[in-house]
């Protein structure tokens, strides 16, 4: 799947027409985030999400994009309304770490 066809279903799951440029950058650091979990001794900057984690880097976008101004709160509480939010942690351990032995 593209970046754009990526972005295209951010738009539609957050419903709004978000300027792509934001959404790159989230799904970038998404990127970042997923190939730290499955490569944890390193991986090249060329390298690609694998296919079967695209969704997961989709879910973790929006996630990431949805704490804007939120940075850092993990639970919110007001007028009696409480609000969690799945955390970066738990989709991330979706991602089973590759390895390899010497």
């Amino acid at each position: 799947m593209s970046n754009d066809e990526k972005i295209q279903q951010m738009q539609v799951m957050l419903d709004c027409v978000e300027d792509t440029k934001v959404l790159r950058v989230y799904l970038l650091q998404a990127k970042s985030l997923i190939l730290n979990t499955r490569f944890p001794f390193g991986f090249t900057l060329d390298q690609e999400v694998e296919p079967r984690y695209e969704q997961l880097q989709i879910e973790l976008a929006i996630v990431l994009y949805n704490e804007r101004g939120a940075e850092g709160q993990s639970t919110h509480s007001e007028n009696g309304v409480n609000r969690t939010w799945r955390s970066k942690n738990q989709i991330l351990a979706e991602i089973t770490p590759y390895g390899k032995s010497l």
